[in-house]
């Protein structure tokens, strides 16, 4: 789908398609009658809703695989967020309580890190674009986690968990990054487009009367429905319906709220002084 699309709302979106899906089948029924002028035998039309009924249930076979597939990526880029975020603020615990200035830099690099990934990352990942600010963001936080040389027991204790966490995220943010960047293939794109055409097209033979475009018009709007689903869902993070960055959001007002609580504690103890 051109990405233009995700850009619309939603009603007007999924209003396009079926209607598109509805032209399809009303206008392909009135031009099939006014260029083939002629009359099929009560045989042939069984025969041909016989045949209607084969395809669509192959066909409906296919769209609701289609259907599945997007809502299961859909999922994973789901998932792959909230696990980065999770992971996020588990690292940032771990570098505010490790007590050194090599971890509060990079602390401050990680939150350096969600912020470029909220501000310039998920705009290029709408776009399918790569975001070299937010791999250099990510690079330095990496390199600052390198720095730190524990001092104490205790430190060299934490100092496995702060790795573990690292390379956590770089596992979740390749998930995330590859879910942005998955899509239905063009071939099964094909194949559903040419199938649901193949499904309409022995519907044309039945007679023009009101009933029957009646139906024809369900049925090609039901299939539009379905297309639009699966639309919707084909980019994870482009539209109205797109994968949100609110966990990556709260995990950064928690850090900021940490540091302010940090700070005031510290504050008050001088104060106590």
């Amino acid at each position: 789908m051109p990405l233009f699309l995700y850009d619309l709302p939603n009603w007007l979106f999924g209003s396009l398609i079926v209607v598109c899906w509805a032209g399809v089948g009303l206008g392909g029924h009135a031009l099939f009658h006014r260029l083939c002028r002629v009359h099929f035998p009560e045989a042939d039309r069984n025969l041909a809703i016989t045949l209607l009924a084969v395809v669509a249930t192959v066909n409906s076979l296919l769209l609701a695989f289609s259907a599945i597939s997007v809502w299961e990526a859909y999922g994973k880029a789901e998932s792959a967020v909230s696990s980065e975020a999770t992971v996020i603020g588990e690292l940032g615990r771990d570098l505010a309580v490790f007590g050194s200035p090599e971890s509060r830099l990079a602390r401050e690099r990680l939150k350096a890190y969600a912020r470029v990934v909220l501000a310039k990352e998920w705009p290029a990942m709408q776009g399918e674009q790569a975001s070299p600010p937010t791999w250099d963001a990510f690079e330095g936080m990496f390199r600052a986690v390198g720095d730190i040389r524990p001092a104490s027991p205790y430190q060299m204790t934490l100092m496995p968990e702060i790795w573990a966490r690292v390379n956590e995220m770089i596992k979740y943010r390749h998930d995330r990054l590859e879910a942005a960047a998955g899509q239905v293939p063009a071939t099964l794109w094909a194949v559903v487009l040419l199938g649901t055409l193949l499904t309409l097209l022995p519907s044309y033979v039945l007679p023009r009367t009101a009933f029957n475009r009646a139906a024809i018009g369900l049925l090609s709007v039901s299939m539009g429905l379905v297309f639009f689903f699966v639309a919707a869902m084909d980019r994870p993070f482009a539209g109205h319906e797109s994968v949100s960055p609110a966990p990556i959001v709260m995990t950064l007002g928690n850090m900021e709220r940490w540091d302010t609580q940090t700070e005031a504690l510290a504050s008050a103890h001088l104060a106590a002084r």
